[in-house]
């Protein structure tokens, strides 16, 4: 059962790992500091999955023991990123694969133009002097992120709430699946339930409007330059609309998870 875990918790951080490190191997114009850099983070964060998921006791994953939470946001986040890294070799004119990803950027920031959006409030972030060519890929990749996060939100709020998502888990335990949440009797433990949940969606849309003005100015993401930081623009962007949809989706889960103990106990 141990050899077990571990081999589970190794192949996790492997994966983590190939996320991490493949924009710093395949975006243009990285520098051997960022890739020493991007390798380190992705060795601690390798490290923690190992120790995270070879354990018997939770540490800090929520549902690690209710699939397929975890399993869902991690593949999402991944095709993020793969999908910006080739957005961002199209944009450099790296190879004529990625050149497909432009018209897929195009389309997802055409689609991004409605009233009120979180995109539409990024591109107004950008400052004015900022170069066409840098504008327009942090735009498309800020688009791609919005919309993966859309459908991620829709997809699996259907599935938690559609299908018998955690209750057909004869091993499902709350406080397992929680353990960043505190025990309490049953109808507090409702109501802060639902507290929580609220609260994850709310700070998720906040970030997703509030933080571009932010982030522009300590990132440097809208700094004039011929050349465009082609792994910085990535994670600002993938972060951007990834966060907020990972709070919005625990939300939603969190949520269901309120309605089962009320159910429960009623």
């Amino acid at each position: 059962m141990i050899v077990r875990r571990l081999a589970a918790g190794f192949i996790r951080a492997l994966a983590v790992v190939l996320v991490i490190g493949t924009p710093a191997l395949l975006l243009p114009n990285v520098s051997v500091a960022s890739q020493e850099i991007s390798l380190i983070v992705a060795g601690l964060a390798a490290a923690f999955t190992v120790f995270e998921y070879a354990s018997t006791h939770p540490g800090l994953i929520d549902f690690r023991f209710a699939p397929p939470y975890n399993r869902v946001r991690f593949i999402s986040f991944a095709l993020l990123i793969l999908a910006l890294t080739f957005l961002a070799r199209g944009f450099s004119g790296s190879d004529d694969f990625s050149l497909n990803m432009l018209m897929w950027g195009e389309r997802a920031l055409e689609l991004a133009r409605f009233p009120l959006s979180p995109v539409v409030a990024l591109s107004v972030a950008l400052p004015d002097n900022m170069l066409p060519l840098n504008r327009a890929l942090v735009e498309q990749s800020a688009a791609l992120s919005f919309w993966l996060a859309v459908v991620l939100m829709i997809l699996f709020g259907g599935l938690l709430w559609l299908m018998r998502w955690p209750v057909a888990r004869r091993d499902f335990n709350l406080w397992l699946n929680l353990p960043t949440f505190a025990p309490g009797y049953a109808r507090d433990v409702e109501r802060r339930l639902l507290r929580d949940g609220v609260a994850n969606i709310l700070v998720g849309a906040v970030i997703l409007y509030l933080s571009p003005t932010v982030a522009m100015q300590l990132s440097g993401i809208a700094q004039p330059s011929d050349t465009p930081n082609y792994e910085l623009i990535l994670w600002s962007t993938a972060l951007w609309g990834f966060v907020p949809g990972s709070l919005a989706i625990r939300g939603i889960a969190i949520l269901k998870i309120a309605r089962l103990v009320r159910a429960a106990r009623l």
